[in-house]
């Protein structure tokens, strides 16, 4: 049930306001619309790449552009989503490139789950800037940072991810 995470969710919120353990006002305060309409224009933005036939088109371009490799196709398909969730949500990241990678792995003719997890990892980790995910902000003024150090930091610690994913993703989930 995929829909399980939500629904409990909402229910628990609905419960602490109705309890008032939490008000409304407060409730109001903590939900993040920029956060809530990016996720919803990725939605879309997803479903328009499927339906519009676009996601099979960049997909046919990827095999075509690594001649089929599955080890080039999950590289680009990482560094795509590790790049992207740098500038996005991680959901919409997700959103957004799965459909794409279902293409990829469709027209490649392997296995599309080691492309999904490499989804799922690299636009759950954000190391390079601070706008990627929302704990890089909040401890960016507090520890004063600046864009230029998470770079330097986080970028052997993006790579030394994204080496050991593309190393072990195929090993978990073959081709």
């Amino acid at each position: 049930a995929p829909e399980f995470p939500a629904i409990a969710s909402m229910s628990i919120a609905a419960l602490l306001v109705v309890t008032r353990c939490v008000s409304i006002n407060d409730a109001r305060r903590s939900l993040n619309l920029q956060v809530l309409l990016t996720i919803v224009g990725a939605l879309g933005l997803g479903q328009a790449l499927e339906s519009s036939g676009a996601a099979h088109e960049v997909a046919v371009l990827l095999v075509s552009a690594t001649n089929s490799n599955p080890y080039l196709l999950l590289i680009v398909t990482y560094a795509l989503a590790m790049l992207f969730t740098e500038m996005i949500t991680n959901n919409a990241v997700a959103t957004i490139l799965l459909p794409i990678a279902s293409g990829v792995a469709q027209q490649a003719n392997i296995n599309p789950r080691p492309l999904g997890m490499a989804i799922a990892l690299a636009a759950s980790l954000s190391f390079l800037t601070p706008i990627g995910y929302q704990t890089n902000l909040m401890v960016m003024g507090p520890g004063g940072y600046y864009p230029r150090d998470y770079l330097r930091v986080g970028l052997p610690v993006a790579i030394a991810v994204a080496v050991t994913a593309i190393v072990l993703i195929p090993m978990a989930w073959p081709f």
